[in-house]
């Protein structure tokens, strides 16, 4: 029975001391299980920092989400530990001081081992059987290099453009185009590392394609960029597939860098970027016919630096020494030469930082201007290689000969296109012998080439291009005796009296003294390779020595215009391969001599034009002497331009050699007599076949007086519309004469002046006037509009651009609705004709001098017409009441494009578009001068007219505007005046 009782109250006793007894354990191993515990803490620490070396050296790959799970345990096992060493100092120190808290020592010791537990789970876990690391997703964005704080102002001021073009749905790709060195790919890095950038796009791709790219080469790159593994073995279609599938669905960003042809972007493997996927492509190139080929949706230009910009680059970059009084002035004509090219800059930069010898400065400035004669390194190899590039990559010889060419130029200069195309047809730079017509085709579309490829640079005017200073350099290096080119000796626009060696000449060959300050040629120069000599521009020389041309058999081009010389020496003979001689402005020569005839090979001869300019200056105009017969002796002559004043007899004879010329082309002359080009008409054969494509004609009373009156209207619109025809009458003649409307009915120019019996200029006929672009009509005193009803039903002048009236002392209207004379005044005028095109063509509309006339447009439909107009000017109209009659109706928005308006001395002017619904979007500049008492109110404001830079007028008419508003006025009170 005890028995029975004892082993239950055993049982029960061991189950009650086992969990005692561990406690107690807790309390007496608390030592060795902290021991213990601290070995495992240690092997945690050292497995965790073996991972985190790895995870640091492998930039390529991440941690798992298991890795890192384990890492952030271990950080909080890391914590406790801390804590619970921390107690357990504080415990020993009781044990030593023998007054231990029991209890508190179980429960330490109890944790102890408890963490003990945990890390040595989280040891045992830092196996990771399957790998603790993975491949990192790529980036959105890897961003680049910031460019110098120098920089930023121009380059954030084209990034805004660019983005404005993003931000546009329909624009899916655009260009970035400049020179070499101008800073595409900065702006490139300032979009890449921006906000916009970042945010839009779920991948930014950086590509640089550079001049030897291929599509494995670009599939690489992408790939390395996406983290997609890549074969070598692979196909180029098996890479694109898998580029493909990476990108399907994302909105990516793409930024080309650098690019020199066509990329195919879907044979590398990108989706194509449209409206739809959101994707964007952004491409950098020296060469805008790759904008073209790769069909970017708009292009961006990037151009040199400002002046100031340059400076500051400059300033920056060399340090405190740039302002210097002894150094500055170097440093600015550094910083001029250099263009405002950046590369260039940074690299003088790096030459001279912190320099503070004047000499040193000097020099280096003497160098720069002498790039043919004098290597700066730097200069060598970091800018002119990049520029290289450029030229290397011309598509084809004629296109590089033509770009060297351009360096015989002086710097800065701008360049005549027909007349360098002209020198190029004559050197037989073109492959062929080719008509003046295909020449300038073919010329015009050689310099667009240049001009695309960033080598060239485009004029504010059309017909003149010019070239920057460094590239310049460039050309002038590789055409030098040190060069790689064939030698150009190239004094242009230098003052210097030094004389080349005779070596330079003998190498050369071209020569270029261009604006030289020339004031003496040797007396025969070896040049056996000379084929182009140009010496214009040198008003101090006044003789060329009787034999200077006898050793230059390859001479094709010899241009001594604006030379003071009288007379040419008769070794020009010996020049029998010459086909270009120019003679323009030499305001000195009294004769040319009968040895011209001995060029059988000239194609273009010019001479005169300066004789009309000094005429118009009031100096003394000689005739110039032409020998007999000397025209007609030039048998392949195709381009004559005869401008010099010639005798009447001189004037007779000459035009009828003209008209047995077979290979003429373009012709500039002044007839005078009208029957002398009455017989030019009807017996030039290149006329009568239509082969004559270029032509100035000047005939009537007193055809110089004319041009001398304007002469920039004879030089530059007979450059612009070239068959252009000048006719002075008296004004009490009646029909024109059967000469001259045979010769507008060729012509796109017309000046006349004189004529006593045409009422409208439509009378003409369309078959005379359909063919204008440019019409200038004067002192015509029966005329009494341009285009009457009959015109208008006729689509007259349906092809004029620039219309100029002037001192018609009975014109009434420009355009008259009116049926007939006598019509009663109080029945209106029939509607217009439908689908009526006269004067839909106008941009340029001048009005002077015409008393009568009350309003500029007689009608709303007239007003609807001109709906290309860009610049109006009206002056000295006595009694203009307004532009428009205030009877009027006007349906929509009247004058769209119109950009510039000029007003002058208009005493009875009330009226500038008052009720009529007018858009100003487009005006620019506004010019209000002499007396116009009466205009007291501005039909715009700032808000209406959103573009408007400049309103100009006289204070005291300033003063007497009436304003709506005060705000309308204080807004425009901020503009220019």
């Amino acid at each position: 029975m005890a028995e029975a009782l004892i082993q239950p109250i055993c049982e029960i006793g061991r189950c009650l001391w086992a969990p005692i007894a561990r406690r107690i354990n807790y309390a007496r191993k608390l030592m060795s299980n902290w021991e213990a515990l601290c070995n495992k803490a240690s092997e945690l620490r050292i497995k965790k920092q073996d991972i985190e070396d790895k995870i640091e050296l492998e930039l390529q790959k991440t941690p798992t989400r298991e890795c890192d799970n384990w890492r952030k345990k271990v950080a909080e096992v890391e914590n406790k530990f801390e804590t619970l060493q921390q107690e357990f100092n504080v415990e020993k120190k009781c044990v030593w001081g023998l007054c231990p808290d029991i209890f508190a020592r179980i429960k330490l010791g109890e944790r102890v081992v408890n963490m003990d537990r945990e890390i040595g789970l989280l040891v045992e876990k830092s196996k990771f059987e399957n790998g603790f690391l993975i491949g990192s997703p790529p980036a959105r964005v890897e961003r680049r290099p910031e460019p110098p704080s120098t920089l930023s102002s121009f380059a954030h001021h084209t990034l805004d453009v660019v983005l404005n073009k993003l931000r546009d749905e329909s624009t899916q790709m655009v260009g970035i185009w400049g020179m070499g060195g101008v800073g595409k790919t900065t702006i490139l890095s300032l979009l890449n590392n921006s906000h916009e950038a970042e945010t839009y796009f779920d991948f930014v791709i950086w590509v640089t394609v550079s001049n030897s790219w291929s599509i494995r080469k670009l599939q690489n790159m992408v790939g390395m960029r996406l983290k997609i593994e890549i074969d070598a073995n692979e196909s180029n279609d098996t890479v694109a597939s898998k580029l493909l599938q990476r990108l399907e669905g994302k909105k990516y960003l793409l930024l080309l860098d650098d690019v020199w042809d066509e990329v195919d972007l879907s044979v590398v493997g990108f989706p194509n970027a449209n409206q739809q996927n959101g994707c964007k492509v952004v491409l950098t190139t020296r060469k805008r016919e790759v904008c073209r080929r790769m069909r970017t949706d708009a292009e961006v230009p990037v151009l040199v630096l400002p002046n100031k910009e340059a400076w500051e680059m400059f300033s920056s970059g060399v340090g405190h020494v740039a302002m210097l009084p002894t150094i500055k002035p170097y440093a600015q004509d550094i910083v001029a030469k250099c263009g405002g090219l950046p590369l260039a800059l940074k690299v003088v930069c790096s030459a001279l930082r912190k320099e503070e010898n004047m000499n040193v400065w000097r020099n280096f400035l003497r160098k720069l201007r002498s790039p043919a004669t004098s290597v700066i390194e730097d200069l060598n190899e970091n800018v002119f290689k990049v520029l290289k590039v450029s030229y290397d990559r011309l598509k084809n010889i004629q296109e590089k000969k033509c770009l060297l060419f351009c360096g015989l130029y002086p710097e800065d200069s701008i360049i005549e296109k027909s007349r360098l195309i002209g020198y190029w047809r004559a050197e037989r730079i073109f492959s062929g012998k080719l008509t003046l017509e295909h020449a300038l085709d073919e010329g015009e579309a050689i310099l667009q080439a240049l001009i695309d490829a960033s080598l060239l640079e485009k004029c504010i005017e059309d017909d003149f291009v010019k070239m920057h200073d460094v590239v310049r350099d460039l050309v002038l290096a590789m055409a030098s005796l040190q060069g790689d080119e064939p030698t150009h000796l190239v004094r242009a626009g230098i003052s210097s009296k030094m004389i080349p060696e005779e070596v330079e000449w003998k190498n050369a060959t071209r020569i270029s003294f261009i604006n030289h300050d020339l004031r003496s040629l040797p007396e025969s120069p070896d040049c056996p390779k000379l084929s182009t000599l140009l010496l214009q521009g040198n008003e101090n020389l006044e003789v060329i020595p009787e034999i200077f041309f006898s050793n230059m058999p390859s001479l094709r081009v010899l241009d001594l215009s604006r030379t003071h010389i009288k007379s040419l020496p008769t070794s020009i003979s010996k020049l029998d391969g010459l086909r270009e001689l120019v003679l323009l402005d030499c305001e000195n020569l009294e004769a040319l001599p009968k040895e011209i005839s001995a060029l059988k090979e000239l194609e273009v001869l010019y001479v005169g034009r300066s004789k009309l300019e000094i005429a118009s200056r009031g100096m003394k105009r000689e005739e110039l002497i032409i020998p007999v017969r000397m025209i007609c002796g030039i048998p392949n002559i195709e381009v004559i331009e005869l401008t010099s004043r010639l005798s009447d007899e001189s004037t007779e004879i000459i035009a009828k050699e003209l008209s047995n010329l077979g290979s003429l082309s373009s012709l500039l002359f002044d007839f005078r007599i009208v029957g002398n080009l009455q017989n030019f008409l009807q017996n030039s054969i290149p006329w009568k076949e239509r082969r004559l494509m270029q032509f100035v004609f000047l005939a009537g009373k007193c055809p110089h007086q004319l041009c001398e009156l304007e002469p920039w209207l004879l030089h530059t619109w007979s450059r612009k519309y070239n068959r252009f025809l000048a006719y002075e009458g008296e004004e009490r003649d009646g029909d024109l004469p059967l000469a001259i409307e045979d010769a507008l009915n060729r012509s796109n120019g017309f000046i006349l002046s004189g004529n006593g019996k045409l009422k409208a200029l439509s009378e003409l006929g369309t078959r005379n006037t359909n063919g204008l672009r440019f019409c200038r009509i004067r002192k015509c005193v029966a005329l009494e509009t341009i285009v009457n009803r009959n015109g208008l039903e006729m689509n007259a002048f349906s092809n004029l651009e620039y219309l100029i009236v002037g001192e018609l002392c009975n014109l009434k209207s420009i355009l008259c609705l009116e049926m007939e004379e006598g019509q009663s005044s109080s029945r209106p005028p029939p509607p217009p004709p439908l689908n009526v095109n006269s004067f839909t063509k106008i941009t340029q509309l001048d009005v002077w001098s015409c008393p009568l006339l009350e309003h500029i447009f007689s009608s709303g439909f007239m007003l609807q017409q001109l709906s290309n107009l860009k610049g109006l000017t009206v002056g000295y109209c006595w009694r203009l009441k307004g532009m428009i009659p205030e009877d009027e109706k006007v349906e929509y928005a009247a004058l769209p494009k119109l950009s510039f308006l000029y007003l002058k001395d208009l005493p009875e002017f009330v009226n500038l578009f008052e009720g009529v619904p007018m858009c100003w979007q487009s005006l620019d500049h506004v010019m209000i001068w002499g007396s116009t008492p009466k205009l007291r109110k501005l039909p715009f404001d700032t808000n209406s007219s959103p573009n408007l830079n400049g309103i100009k007028g006289y204070q005291e008419w300033w003063d007497a505007l009436e304003w709506d508003n005060h705000a309308a006025k204080l807004q425009l009170l901020k503009l220019e005046r």
